[in-house]
This record gives structure tokens, C-alpha cells and sequence, in this order.
């Protein structure tokens, strides 16, 4: 017996598994598109997760009676395969007597409304409707009975009217058709609806694309029959979720791509072995007189027999897993097996596969190698020159993104070949090196152990069935290796990116759509939890030609406690806070008495009229304006008077504000507004200021304002300045105002800052002004950070309190700490939330890594993974096992040899297992060297995070070592077993002559 059997073993198990792993993948990723799907529609709010249409007008014409409308309604939306829609009315403002209420009606009343008290209402007639009052109680208008009170369900059709609710004048009826029919609001105008809510098994994944062409279908058809329709769905959100669908699907095919190329290559790799065995069966048969044509078919046939059943088995392979898959995710198994397995593209490519491999195990089996300059060049190698152009071409050409994957063009299916065209190389590359290799082993090994060198030395000679195993098990645990550490990367990218929205435990965030005069978050948070205060403003860098600039300004010290991966910066973060930091510096001013009411300022104006206004930081870091009017400017003496409010005293004055008089400046900006082109309108005078004074509890205090140490523009101090006086020459325009304030500290030079790459390659070592709306501060780049948590693409990150100082100090209230960062475990959370200074938004990492990790497009990503690194052990286990039993088969002559010089069963079992034990080490290597090569390839190549976005901050090679190094233990363990196991019986009784055709 010779080893073609244990080739075409190899040959049909390789055909098998890459044709299961297609069907398998391509059910995987119709299941992982249907859930991403579902869980995008479960996400939306109420008032978008359904399809409305909608209806306004006034109905004067049978044709736009409700029961016309809702049957044209019903017939239209039948065919997009929702569940039948909930018709509802709402009237406008209607007033009865002496109150006015919002009518409407819903078909099944209670599934808008949640009783509280009372009962629904069961009939609408003329005389006496009965409704449930949404909000108040009763409004005692004949005709009308309120039965109960309730509110309405956050669902979508309760949120049809979640817009008039809060005025608590809604009242609903239990059927529409009822309430239109009563004389008193006949002919009033309102708003029909109907309601179909989307549930996450409405729309399958695998029918966004026709859901969204029924919905434009539809929407035409409504609007072409009354300009009074309109349709809505969330068609942009399915788009979303769609082309995250169809990126992990893709993503899916880079396990099952990579699978059907490597495991073609081990059918080439094996048909290379069936040579001798073909050459021979060609020279029978010419022997026979058969023709050429007549021993290529022979050979033909022969391959198709063995390729052939073999994808046929994996093809129902697949299709069971497939079941079974969909069976596990409450998925439909025929729509997934019709849409996967069984549709005409999963066919065609099994018939590929069947076809590729057939002409992959024939020519492998029968080509010739070439002799070029002293070396043979074999099919194998033409493959793997080709494999590696492709590799090459797509570096070239550059990663795929999600954006590229989403689409169909560009290079992303060849960047999702690149592991099984990198381990064809790997494959053939072992093919080559392994003989000198074991040859030197052999060379080493002299005149140490007999039984190894015995070993190695068998192996060197009998390259055949050893090459092909050791190609197997190191591609394979390269395989291994590479889903595995992939995996881990992704996992760790999840966090890392959590962390890169959160850099602590929790983010506090003042809620933008509400305006508070409460303590600013940053300060309140910091002083109760020991958080991070922090400054976030949107800024721009106009001599650069840049509009969108992130301002960060955090406690210099605290840039230790975030969340750093190494790849943000150069320097750590203790030498970027060293650079930007030093002692804390606090916004100078003159403090306001706590029991001051009044706050007074003598000036004296000579020139033309102005407006002038103090600037109050509050004590709890908030900022007023004390409005002092417009003096007499007739050129004596006059006091500017201003009360000071509650929240002012106790305060700092930070600065006087010189701007145009209301007056004028609404007649220079009319004026303005003229076609005619007029001058610059501008104001001109001198202005005196006096010390300032507060009254209050019976008494008058002057401040100690020293005004020698006040500036006014670009921080210049006034040439006619004492301690307790002021005089300046002031030249305004509509478009500058003139401000006075003490200096401050930032004053003296420009801010160190942290800057992106971009930024601080374009400002080098120059002063750089940069703006946030009317204020500005002078930066200096200190510090260069590829990256910094919570920000994308530009940004300057500052020491909190000098930005605090700078910008405030331009323009008071510019700069405040509305942002926290707070550390703390899970039980923080409700402390967070209690009483927060002013309403908040609140966002936990842990959360956010919860729902990266929980993302179907991410769990389906990981899991194939994880399968295909099980798989691969499992492949190269039997790779292992087929090398053992047929050199326990095919090696007899060398072992009775063996055997007649003296080496007993022992011996000789010990000399199987060595040999297995060499083959098993030299494909843990190459399979270690394969992994983290393939490894990185693709981390440079696919840009793609676990749940298909781009991942921010981008994928960092992150092997899960002790998984690693506990999987190749346990791996060692069973396939050294295997061994132990499959040799154990062997030569207990005397080994047999060798046959003839062992010999």
C-alpha cells in the first residue's frame, strides 16, 4: 500500500470542509443580518419604530370620508407586510363653552391609552360620547362623558399624540369612525393616522433593500391620490443597519473565503503526493493501448469521483448547520436555508467548488515540475508566486474600511482573501524549507539520540506523507492562531473603545436642550465625587483654514487617571501633563460683598453715547451681567446704577463691558440693511470710571479695585490709569465692543496645549490664535497626541483652569466645565442621578462595552471566529491522526528493517511516536510564525471593528496570551495522546514480512 489513499483522503476532507464552510458562512451571515436588523428596529423610539400614514385636512366629500380613506389606506400598505395599522384621529383646538380640548380616537383604545382610574369608553354617538381625559380630569361639556383618566403608552401608536399630551387637554374616544360622525366637529379640520408598529421580526434582514422599494411604492400611490397623504417609516435607519448587515456578512466571508483558499491548498498540497501514482497508472494504461486523451480523462474522472461527493457532503453539511443555526436564533430555517444553502448563488458556488477542486486535484496530480537554473518549479509554487502578487496588489491598493466593505466595489473581497492567500504562501514556503530543516535536525542530532535521529532521518528521507502532515498542522494551527488572536483584538477593541467615549467610569453631561443657572456640572460632580471637571467647546483655528477645532480643557494631573493605550502619543501621559500643567491659576477680580443690593459706577462720558455693563462670576461658577445702562454723556459726572440679583452677590467682578448704545446700534445695523453702500457707523469719546461701589444693609462700600492693574484689548492697559481711576479714548464700531478687565495670568503668553497631529504640524513653533465664537485665546504647542479620549479629528487640549481663565477673561461665561468624568463602581449610577444641579445625561462605560459586546453583528463576528480556531485544531488533529496510521500502514518495510536489527514493539512505537512528535513541533511553529504574520496582515488591511464601523481608536494587536499558551498545551496534550492511543496496539506480535508492494 502507498500513501495515495491517505492523499485523497486529504484531498476529499478539504473539499468537504471548504464547501461546509461556504454554506455555513453564508447561513451565518443571513442570520447575523436579520438580528442587526431586528435589533436596530427594537432600538428606535416610539414614534419612529412603525410606518404612519397620515391624513390632514377637512373631510367635505364622500371621497374623504374616513371609511373611503382607511380602505384606500388598507389596500395600499397590505403589500409591504407589516401588521394591519391602527387607525387614529386628533382634531385641532376645540373649543366648547368655556374650555378648549384636543379631540382624537383610536381603533382599540387600549393600545394607546393606561388607565389610571375609571374605565375606557365603549361608545361615541351623538348625545353622549364617552372619552378618557389624558391629564386632567373631566371638562363638563354636554355630549362628551369623561369614563376615566389615564396616560398615554409609550408605544407607537400611544406616541401619535405624545405632542399635544403634555397640555393635558387630550381627550380620547374608543373609535374613530364614531367621533367623526358627531355634528359638533364635522366639519372640522384634523389629522387621520394609522399607526402598523414595526416589531423586530417585521422587516428580515435579508428584505431592507425590497421593504424600503414597498415603502416608496406605496408612499407614491398615497400621494398620488390625495396631495393630503404623507407616509413615513424609518427607512434610514434600516438603510443604517442594513449596511452594517452587509459589512459583517462580508467580514463572515473572511473566515469562509480564507477557508475554501486553504483548504484547496491542502488539496493541492496532497495531489502533489499522488505524482508516482499518477505517472504510474498513465504508463498502465498506455500499456493497454489507451490514447492520451483517453489516460487524461481516466486521471480526470478519477479526481471528479473523489471531489465530487465530497462538496455534495459539505453541502448538506452546511445546510444542517444551517438549521440547526437558525433553529438556535429563533430565525425561520426555510427562509435561511432557502436563502443561503439552497438560493442559486450558493449552488453555483458549490459547483465551483466541485469544479476548482476537481482541476486543482488533477493537474496537482499530474504536472510536471520544471527545472529552472537547478531548481524545480512546481504547480504549487506557480500558486503561491500568484498568491503572493495578489497579496502584494492589495497593500498596494490599501485596507478595506467599513465604508469600502459596505459597497460592492473596490478591493474589499480580495482584502478578505488575504489570510488564505497569505497561508498558500506559508503552505508552500513550509513545503520548501522543511526538508533542509529535518536534514539538519538529522545533522544535529548525531551522537545525542539514536531514536531521534533515527527519526528526523526517516522523515528526511520519506518526505512525502511527513510534508503534507506538517503543511497541514501548521497551516491549520496558523489558522487557529490567527482567528484566535483576531478575536481577542476585536474583544479588546470593544473595551478600548468604550474606554475611548468614557475615559473614566461615567461621563456627566449638562443635557443640551435645557438651560440651567445651576452650579456647572464639572465643578458639582468634581466637589461630590472626586471627578474630572471638564471644559468641551467647538472652536476654530481660522488662519489655518480650520472650522471644526475640539477645545478640551481637563486638570493637567488628571490626564493620568484616563483610560492611555500607548499609541495615543509619543509621551506618556505624566510628560504631557508636566508640559501643559504647573500651579492652578484662578480668574482675578474684585469681590462683591454677600449683603450688597446695588451696584454703582461713577463715570464721566464725553463724546458720543454708549452702553456699559459689568461682568459677575457667580460663587457657583456661573457668569451675569449687571445691566448699567447708557450715563449721560454730556461730560459730568454721573453713577451708573445696577441691582445686584441674589445670585450675583458674594461674586466677582471680572470686567466692565463698553459697547454701542441699543439705540444706535439698531439703527447702524438698519442702516446696514440698505442697498445704498454706507461708511463704517462708529462711536467715538473719553470715558472716566471712578472706583466702583456696592450698597446694602444701610450702607455704601466702595470695592478696592486697583485700575492700574485692569487692560482692556488684546490686554494693552490703559495709559491714564491710577488705583482708584480710569480715563480712555474709546472707538467703537457696531461690530467691536471695547472690554475692561483686571489681567489675568494667562495674559502673559500663549497657552501650552496638547494638539493633534495635524494641528501641530501645521501651527510648528508659531503662536496660533484660536477662536470660539467671540473669544479667543493664543495657543503653543506643546505636546503631540495621535489621538485623545472623547475627541476626533482636530484638537487642543488644555490645563482646565488656564483655558477656564483665558476664555473667560475674553469673554466671561465662554468657558465653563459642563462635563464630568467620574470614576466609581456599578452602585454609582443612582447616586449620579439623584438631585443632579441641573438635568444630565449620564453614560456608563461599562454600558457602552456592554452594547459593543452584545451587538449581533459583533457576537456573530467573534463566534465564527472562535469556531473557526476550534475547527482548525479539530483539522489539524486529524491531519496528525491520518500521519500516524498511514506510516503505521505504509512505512512497514523500513520498520521491519528496524525490526530485523534488533528494535523491539517498544522501540519501535517509540520511533512512531518521535516521528509524530517532529511533525507535530515543526507545525506548532509554523503555525505560531503563520498566526501572527496573518495576524497582522489583516489588522493592516481590514479596518472593521466587531460591530462593523470603523474602529476608533483603531485595532491593536491584542493576543489573549494565557489562551494562547493554555490552547497550545492542551492541543500538544491531545495530539500527543492521539498518538499514544493509535500506537498503542501497535507491533505487539511479530511485525509481518513486508509485502512486494510495500517493498
Amino acid at each position: 500500500m502507498t500513501a495515495r489513499p491517505a492523499a485523497f483522503v486529504l484531498a476529499a476532507a478539504g473539499v468537504t470542509l471548504a464547501a461546509c464552510a461556504l454554506a455555513t458562512v453564508s447561513a451565518a451571515s443571513l442570520v447575523v443580518k436579520d438580528r442587526a436588523v431586528g435589533r436596530a428596529i427594537a432600538a428606535l423610539p416610539p414614534d419612529q419604530r412603525a410606518v404612519r400614514v397620515t391624513w390632514v385636512g377637512v373631510s367635505t366629500i364622500p371621497a374623504d370620508s374616513f371609511a373611503s380613506l382607511d380602505r384606500q389606506v388598507r389596500a395600499v400598505t397590505r403589500p409591504l407586510g407589516t401588521r394591519p395599522p391602527t387607525a387614529v384621529v386628533l382634531y385641532r383646538d376645540t373649543r366648547f363653552g368655556k374650555q378648549i380640548v384636543r379631540l382624537g380616537a383610536v381603533n382599540g383604545l387600549g393600545r394607546a391609552v393606561e388607565l389610571r382610574s375609571g374605565r375606557l369608553p365603549q361608545s361615541c354617538v351623538p348625545g353622549r360620547c364617552e372619552v378618557v381625559a389624558i391629564g386632567k380630569s373631566g371638562f363638563g361639556v354636554t355630549g362628551f362623558t369623561v369614563t376615566g383618566r389615564g396616560s398615554l403608552r409609550s408605544d407607537p401608536v400611544g406616541s401619535f399624540f405624545q405632542s399635544v399630551a403634555p397640555g393635558g387637554r387630550l381627550r380620547l374616544a374608543g373609535g374613530v369612525d364614531g367621533l367623526t360622525r358627531l355634528p359638533a366637529i364635522r366639519d372640522s379640520f384634523r389629522t387621520y393616522g394609522w399607526v402598523a408598529p414595526l416589531g423586530p421580526h417585521d422587516v428580515r434582514g435579508w428584505d431592507v433593500d425590497g421593504f424600503r422599494a414597498r415603502i416608496g411604492r406605496a408612499s407614491t400611490a398615497l400621494e398620488a391620490s390625495s396631495p393630503n397623504f404623507s407616509l413615513t417609516a424609518p427607512t434610514v435607519a434600516l438603510a443604517d443597519a442594513g449596511a452594517k448587515s452587509r459589512i459583517a456578512g462580508r467580514r463572515l466571508l473572511l473566515v469562509g473565503g480564507q477557508a475554501v483558499v486553504l483548504l484547496l491548498a491542502f488539496v493541492l498540497l496532497a495531489a502533489t503526493r499522488l505524482r508516482r501514482g499518477a505517472r504510474a497508472s498513465a504508463r498502465r494504461l498506455d500499456s493497454f493501448g489507451a490514447t492520451g486523451t483517453q489516460t487524461r480523462l481516466a486521471a480526470l474522472s478519477e479526481a471528479a469521483l473523489v471531489v465530487v461527493p465530497a462538496t455534495l457532503l459539505g453541502w448538506l453539511l452546511g445546510a444542517v448547520t444551517a438549521l440547526a443555526l437558525a433553529e438556535a436564533t429563533d430565525t425561520p430555517p426555510g427562509a435561511v436555508v432557502s436563502r443561503s444553502v439552497a438560493s442559486v448563488t450558493a449552488i453555483e458556488l458549490m459547483l465551483a467548488v466541485a469544479v476548482l477542486g476537481t482541476l486543482v486535484l488533477y493537474l496537482g496530480s499530474r504536472a510536471r515540475a520544471v527545472a529552472i537554473g537547478g531548481l524545480t518549479i512546481s504547480i504549487a509554487d506557480v500558486a503561491a508566486a500568484g498568491a503572493l502578487v495578489a497579496v502584494l496588489v492589495a497593500f498596494a491598493v490599501g485596507g478595506a474600511d467599513a465604508q469600502s466593505l459596505a459597497s460592492s466595489e473596490g478591493t474589499g473581497i480580495v482584502l478578505m482573501l488575504l489570510p488564505g492567500l497569505i497561508a498558500l504562501v506559508a503552505a508552500v514556503v513550509i513545503a520548501r524549507v522543511l526538508q533542509p530543516v529535518l536534514r539538519a535536525c538529522e545533522r544535529a542530532a548525531a551522537g545525542r539520540s539514536l531514536s531521534l535521529k533515527l527519526a528526523l532521518l526517516s522523515l528526511a528521507r520519506a518526505p512525502g506523507t511527513a510534508t503534507v502532515a506538517v503543511v497541514f498542522v501548521s497551516v491549520s494551527v496558523g489558522l487557529a492562531v490567527f482567528a484566535a488572536a483576531y478575536r481577542s483584538t476585536l474583544i479588546r477593541n470593544d473595551s478600548d473603545r468604550a474606554a475611548f467615549e468614557v475615559p473614566l467610569d461615567y461621563t456627566v453631561k449638562q443635557d443640551p436642550r435645557f438651560v440651567s443657572d445651576a452650579t456647572p456640572v464639572g465643578s458639582a460632580y468634581a466637589a461630590r465625587f472626586n471627578a474630572v471637571p471638564v471644559i468641551r467647546l467647538q472652536g476654530e483655528a481660522p488662519s489655518l483654514d480650520r472650522r471644526a477645532v475640539t477645545f478640551l480643557g481637563l486638570p493637567a494631573d488628571d490626564l493620568t487617571r484616563l483610560h492611555w493605550r500607548g499609541d495615543f502619543a509619543s509621551e506618556s501621559p505624566s510628560e504631557l501633563a508636566r508640559r501643559i500643567g504647573g500651579p492652578p491659576v484662578r480668574l482675578q477680580g474684585t469681590r462683591i460683598p454677600p449683603g450688597a443690593r446695588e451696584f454703582r459706577l461713577p463715570v464721566t462720558i464725553r463724546g458720543d453715547s454708549i452702553h456699559l455693563s459689568a461682568n459677575i462670576r457667580r460663587p457657583n461658577g456661573r457668569f451675569i451681567v449687571l445691566d448699567l445702562g447708557e450715563p449721560n454723556n454730556t461730560g459730568k459726572p454721573v453713577v451708573a446704577r445696577a441691582p445686584i440679583p441674589p445670585a450675583g452677590r458674594g461674586g466677582l467682578l471680572i470686567g466692565l463691558l463698553v459697547e454701542f448704545s441699543r439705540a444706535e446700534a439698531f439703527t447702524a445695523a438698519h442702516r446696514e440693511t440698505g442697498k445704498a453702500p454706507t461708511f463704517a457707523v462708529f462711536r467715538a469719546g473719553v470715558l472716566k470710571l471712578q472706583r466702583p461701589e456696592v450698597s446694602g444693609a444701610g450702607r455704601t462700600q466702595t470695592l478696592p479695585v486697583d485700575y492700574r492693574d485692569w487692560v482692556g484689548a488684546r490686554g494693552t492697559r490703559p495709559p491714564a490709569a491710577t488705583a482708584g481711576s480710569l480715563a480712555l479714548r474709546y472707538l467703537l464700531t457696531q461690530d467691536q465692543v471695547f472690554r475692561l478687565r483686571p489681567a489675568q495670568t494667562t495674559d502673559n503668553g500663549p497657552l501650552p496645549v496638547i494638539a493633534s497631529e495635524s494641528l501641530a504640524h501645521a501651527i510648528g513653533n508659531a503662536t496660533l490664535p484660536l477662536f470660539v465664537g467671540p473669544a479667543s485665546v493664543n495657543v503653543r504647542v506643546v505636546g503631540t497626541a495621535r489621538r485623545f479620549p472623547t475627541t476626533s479629528g482636530d484638537f487642543v487640549v488644555f490645563d482646565r483652569s488656564r483655558l477656564e481663565t483665558a476664555l473667560n477673561g475674553s469673554v466671561p461665561g465662554s468657558g465653563v466645565a459642563d462635563e464630568a468624568w467620574v470614576s466609581g463602581g456599578t452602585g454609582l449610577t443612582l447616586r449620579l442621578a439623584q438631585s443632579p444641579p441641573t438635568p444630565v445625561r449620564i453614560t456608563s462605560r461599562r454600558a457602552v462595552e456592554h452594547a459593543l459586546r452584545t451587538d449581533p453583528l459583533a457576537r456573530g463576528s467573534l463566534l465564527v471566529l472562535g469556531a473557526a480556531a476550534l475547527l482548525a485544531l479539530a483539522l489539524s488533529l486529524v491531519g496528525l491522526a491520518l500521519t500516524v496510521t498511514v506510516e503505521l500502514r505504509d512505512e512497514v518495510g523500513e520498520l521491519f528493517d528496524l525490526e530485523t536489527q534488533g528494535m523491539g514493539p517498544a522501540a519501535l512505537r517509540h520511533q512512531v511516536r518521535l516521528r509524530a512528535g517532529a511533525v507535530l513541533l515543526a507545525g506548532l511553529v509554523g503555525g505560531l510564525l503563520l498566526g501572527a504574520v496573518l495576524a497582522l496582515a489583516v489588522l493592516k488591511a481590514l479596518a472593521v471593528s466587531a460591530n462593523s464601523t470603523t474602529p476608533v481608536p483603531p485595532l491593536v494587536l491584542a493576543p489573549d496570551w494565557p489562551l494562547l499558551i493554555l490552547g497550545f498545551v492542551v492541543f500538544a496534550a491531545l495530539a500527543l495522546g492521539l498518538v499514544a492511543v493509535l500506537t498503542r496496539a501497535a507491533f505487539r506480535e511479530q511485525t509481518a514480512t513486508p509485502s512486494a508492494e510495500a517493498a
